[in-house]
């Protein structure tokens, strides 16, 4: 297998330009969070506008990222890059037009143009479903990563199948009274079968690394990869029932999330690395996020309707997400500017390391600003107070521009 640092600047071109595209995602939703806050705090989830922001959020930053990420990780983790680099590219152009349609005609009531998108983001992410299906056949690796990737295109398929189905809704009606149920299935499903799935199999190999962590089991990642998969199916499933609604899926994910952050914290324990750089503290931030959400989650299924619960706990767990991918994109980045631009001058004239690409001061900066902005924006949205979470929306966006301007600079960077 070739290392990392012997690929070619066309092969990486595929994940930097997929990353580069998230940072333009990240900013638009965090503007747009400022725009919302006001909605969010007075309990309107289901507002256009609302609609519009968490998708930049959810299929713009998130998604996209996790697309970049794959592209560079899956020759290290399964020997064998993406089946068809030509599929990523046009689904690559395909998916960002898709999610400026739907945008677009979420905020300006175009259904038209919002059906548009959704059937867009439907035949690029299906082909990309199609594609790492293609990639995970071809590998013999057969270990947790390869087994949370298979769940995770799974549950991409249905996200998708629901999220065309409510995009053409908004056209032509097709849901009737299911809308509401539609949406809720839709979220979860998508956070929790596709985006936590992911995480979970990608940080079983990247924490470890980053954290430089020795001797960590790794048995609770697998428990958290069979709960969470076992709850977002039965969720996908038999969402109809109310008993699988309101108690099973919440338990099998809640526990999914818990076993996932308790094996995070076992391999920060382990750490042979003990400071930590500011991706690693965000990521500590966002496992934190993370239980509040899944606690959240879980209460506002059980307990009696508590819409205003669970708008905190679906914020909640967007911005642990947020965060978490943020952490991950101050490693990759660095990481990939430096082996794309330095490493073939190694032994010829002195480099910088990798974390030296970016100033350390200022991605703390960005991390505080992003940290204090998620945790006012959630603050006025439990408290229903328009002006804390408006001001954190505010902080919140300071943060993400930050980084997105680091981001940016650090790709710049030269010998």
């Amino acid at each position: 297998m070739r290392a990392v640092g012997a690929r070619s600047a066309t092969e990486v071109a595929l994940p930097i330009t997929h990353l580069a595209a998230a940072q333009l995602f990240l900013l638009l939703g965090a503007i747009g969070l400022v725009r919302v806050a006001p909605m969010l705090a007075a309990g309107t989830h289901a507002a256009a506008p609302v609609v519009a922001v968490t998708h930049l959020f959810t299929l713009g930053w998130i998604s996209t990222s996790i697309l970049g990420a794959l592209y560079q990780f899956l020759p290290v983790a399964l020997g064998q890059p993406i089946a068809w680099r030509s599929v990523a590219w046009a689904g690559g152009a395909v998916h960002i037009v898709g999610l400026l349609l739907l945008v677009a005609g979420l905020v300006r009531a175009g259904p038209g143009m919002a059906a548009a998108g959704g059937i867009g983001l439907g035949v690029s992410l299906g082909a990309f479903v199609v594609n790492l299906g293609a990639t995970l056949r071809r590998s013999s690796t057969r270990d947790l990563t390869w087994w949370a990737l298979a769940g995770a295109a799974t549950f991409l398929g249905i996200t998708i199948v629901l999220g065309v189905a409510l995009a053409s809704n908004l056209r032509w009606g097709i849901l009737g009274t299911a809308h509401a149920l539609a949406v809720a299935t839709h979220l979860t499903v998508a956070l929790s079968g596709w985006v936590s799935l992911v995480v979970i199999g990608l940080s079983q190999r990247l924490l470890p690394m980053f954290l430089l962590s020795h001797g960590a089991r790794g048995s609770l990642g697998r428990w958290a990869a069979a709960f969470v998969g076992t709850g977002a199916g039965a969720l996908a499933l038999g969402h109809h029932a109310d008993v699988v609604r309101r108690w099973l899926a919440p338990a099998l994910l809640g526990a999914g999330a818990l076993a996932f952050v308790l094996q995070a914290r076992a391999y920060y324990a382990r750490r042979s690395r003990r400071l930590l750089d500011p991706g690693l503290r965000l990521a500590a931030v966002a496992l934190g996020l993370l239980v509040l959400a899944a606690a959240a989650g879980v209460l506002s299924r059980v307990s009696s309707p508590a819409p205003r619960l669970a708008t905190f706990a679906t914020a909640a767990a967007i911005l642990a997400f947020t965060l978490y991918v943020g952490a991950f994109q101050y490693k990759i980045v660095p990481f990939l500017v430096w082996h794309r631009h330095f490493g073939p001058l190694v032994g010829r004239q002195p480099l910088p390391r990798v974390a030296d690409l970016y100033r350390a001061d200022i991605a703390m900066l960005a991390t505080w600003s992003l940290v204090i902005g998620a945790t006012g924006l959630l603050a006025g949205v439990g408290t229903a107070a328009t002006g804390l979470a408006t001001a954190g929306a505010g902080a919140f966006a300071l943060g993400a521009a930050a980084m997105v301007a680091q981001i940016f600079a650090i790709a710049r960077r030269r010998p």
